[in-house]
């Protein structure tokens, strides 16, 4: 609610202002002062003849009391007792300098005599400053007061009058705070801001929205470059569905010739509000007009900072994220310093905004700079290492998931992340290690046991593994039943085959496809552990052909469905799907693998065409694989097939794998 808004805007200015008023008031409100500082005689008693004004000589005037000299000392009952001085007699000496603290024995210079007019401002700046010292001490009855008593005597402070107009609303008292905005009005009409909050008071209290949209209008027309103007005037328009004329607004406040950086930064986020939808999207006529009101604040603000780097949040927001890009930049060769906001994480806006529009390289050599800058902030490091994983680059990842784990360990999925690239880096055991760290760290948190889990599976530590994945279950049932999801049980069911227990990975893959039917990667993992083994064919079959029906461009799924063939003996399928298989698992990992290479040689050595598996074996047999014990196989392939082809003996079918 715009209302709000008000707060008390000028409270800075009038602080000076406020302080000097305490003692204005304190001096206004003194009696008189007598011939030595006593107060004067009331009516009837004998006074002395009024002096006339001290003669100034140069001396600067002072503004604190004249301390009593010796010659006025005297006590108060001495001073009603005298009688009047002889006719004739000269007025006593009086000290050649002004002072505000006026007598009829030592009345002020002209110049500082306080006119009927500034007598009323100086009260009012008193009750203003009261009504400071109680809305600071909490009690809001005597601001209300002393703000109320301010605004009698000078009721043209808007401002003022807007908070108060404001309290007396949150009071029920509508009509009080109307009255006192109406009031102000008449003393200042040219002020839009009463207007403005008027119209806020009939249609957010009154339900009056007519009479507001009155105020509003008489508002803008008063001040057509502010925007509070407008919105105001938006709003009522808005909410009684007048939509054309709410959208001829903003095409008018578009068009102002307003030289205010401010009315062109408040009118940019209030467009991003109404035109852009959760995706950063809006129409092309949307997007001119706040393009055009950003175009103007960068042109006003060009030497600022901060509004330029909200300029560049702007384009990000709006996807023209290339546009954003030279402002975050023009941003840091400022230098800026300060506490905004908007210049918090600029780097990092910048990096990603790079990163966003295909500049890898440039987004790392951005947070290179800003680690050299900060090398303390862990989300650097974090951003750094997330680049490097992309590029394929798992150590330089390593080592910045290291840098932000080691600044900020408080939370898991920090130890998580750095798990996951150490597993990519093939650094098995020194995954286990942090994880079991993690575990130690976070004892009530199942998916790092689980993660411990796949970490000490891939570590070919089958035992222990099948032992963690148990304890992530049962610490997972009852308080994060989440995490048993297909996914867990997948992979709980490839470390069981790994571990050699077939019927239990049996078990917990089929519970896996129960939980997600449309699961691939289980049918497959399933159907290819039974085919390779010989168990189950046609079962094994049908389940590969589910994953391929799910997934038909997967490599390894039709891989799966050629060897399936294969086993049944019909080769020149297998061939077929084993060849596509290659080109798309080339096609998505840029490499070959030497699995799939050793099945397209089994099937050319069944077909009989031995040069062609000796192609395939041998290139499969020099890729760079963990697996030693299929390296030896193909191997052992190959010198029987050479062995063969010397002696003109047939090659006997490959062994079974």
């Amino acid at each position: 609610m715009h209302f709000r808004q008000a707060g008390f805007l000028l409270r800075a200015r009038w602080i000076f202002s406020a302080s000097l008023t305490v003692l204005a008031g304190a001096l206004l409100a003194a009696p008189p002062a007598g011939p030595g500082g006593t107060p004067a005689p009331k009516t009837g008693a004998a006074t002395a003849p009024k002096a006339s004004a001290p003669a100034r000589v140069g001396v600067k005037k002072h503004i604190l009391p004249v301390p009593a000299t010796a010659s006025d000392a005297g006590s108060a009952g001495e001073s009603a007792t005298k009688s009047a001085p002889a006719k004739g007699a000269q007025p006593p000496t009086l000290p050649e300098f002004a002072d505000v603290w006026a007598s009829e024995f030592r009345p002020a210079a002209a110049d500082l005599q306080v006119k009927n007019s500034d007598e009323r401002k100086a009260d009012a700046l008193a009750s203003f400053a009261q009504g400071l010292v109680a809305e600071d001490n909490s009690d809001q009855d005597a601001m209300l007061e002393n703000y109320r008593r301010a605004l009698a005597l000078d009721p043209g402070y808007a401002e003022l009058a807007v908070k108060v107009a404001y309290e007396l609303a949150r009071r029920n008292d509508v009509s009080g705070g109307i009255q006192v905005l109406k009031d102000t009005i008449k003393a200042a009409p040219k002020e839009p801001l009463p207007y403005i909050y008027l119209s806020q008071l009939y249609s957010h209290y009154l339900k009056k929205p007519d009479l507001a949209l009155t105020y509003a209008e008489q508002a803008l027309t008063l001040a057509p470059d502010n925007f509070k103007s407008y919105l105001a005037v938006y709003e009522l328009y808005d909410s009684t569905g007048q939509k054309s004329k709410a959208d001829a607004l903003v095409a008018r406040a578009v068009k102002v010739d307003s030289k205010d950086a401010h009315y062109w930064s408040d009118l940019g986020e209030f467009l991003q509000k109404i035109y852009l939808k959760e995706d950063g999207s809006c129409t092309p006529d949307e997007l001119t007009r706040m393009n055009a009101v950003y175009q103007r604040l960068a042109d006003l603000a060009s030497d600022d900072p901060a509004t330029l780097a909200r300029i560049a949040d702007y384009f990000v927001l709006s996807k023209q994220v290339k546009e954003a890009i030279p402002r975050y930049l023009a941003v840091l060769k400022m230098d800026p310093k300060g506490d905004d906001p908007a210049l918090g994480n600029v780097h990092e806006k910048l990096a990603r905004s790079l990163l966003f529009t295909g500049q890898r390289d440039e987004a790392i050599a951005v947070l290179e700079e800003m680690v050299k800058k900060d090398p303390k902030r862990f989300d650097t490091y974090e951003l750094l290492g997330e680049l490097y994983e992309q590029k394929g680059d798992v150590d330089r990842a390593v080592q910045n998931y290291e840098h932000s784990l080691l600044l900020d360990s408080s939370e898991p999925v920090n130890h998580l992340r750095l798990a996951d690239v150490l597993r990519q880096a093939k650094k098995y055991d020194k995954a286990v290690e942090l994880l079991r760290k993690a575990r130690a760290k976070f004892p009530d948190r199942p998916f790092i046991t689980y993660d411990l889990a796949l970490s000490l599976s891939q570590a070919k530590r089958h035992e222990e593994a099948l032992a963690t994945f148990a304890q992530a279950q049962s610490e997972a049932e009852g308080r994060n039943e989440e995490l048993l999801n297909a996914l867990f049980y997948f992979s709980y069911g490839a470390a069981a085959e790994q571990a050699g227990k077939l019927d239990k990975a049996a078990e917990l893959l089929k519970q896996s496809i129960e939980l997600d039917p449309n699961a691939a990667q289980a049918y497959n993992y399933l159907g290819y552990m039974w085919v390779d083994r010989d168990q189950h064919i046609e079962e094994a079959g049908n389940l590969i052909k589910k994953a391929v029906e799910l997934d038909p461009e997967n490599g390894a799924y039709l891989d799966s469905l050629g060897w399936f063939y294969f086993k049944r003996g019909e080769s020149d399928k297998a061939l077929k799907e084993l060849l596509k298989a290659q080109e798309n698992i080339l096609r998505e990992d840029k490499r070959d693998d030497a699995v799939v290479l050793d099945h397209i040689g089994d099937a050319y050595s069944k077909l009989g065409k031995t040069p062609e598996a000796l192609s395939y074996w041998q290139k499969a047999v020099t890729l760079d694989q963990d697996d030693k014990s299929l390296a030896a196989k193909i191997a052992e392939k190959i010198e029987a097939a050479k062995q063969k082809v010397t002696s003109g003996t047939p090659i006997p079918e490959p062994a079974k794998q």
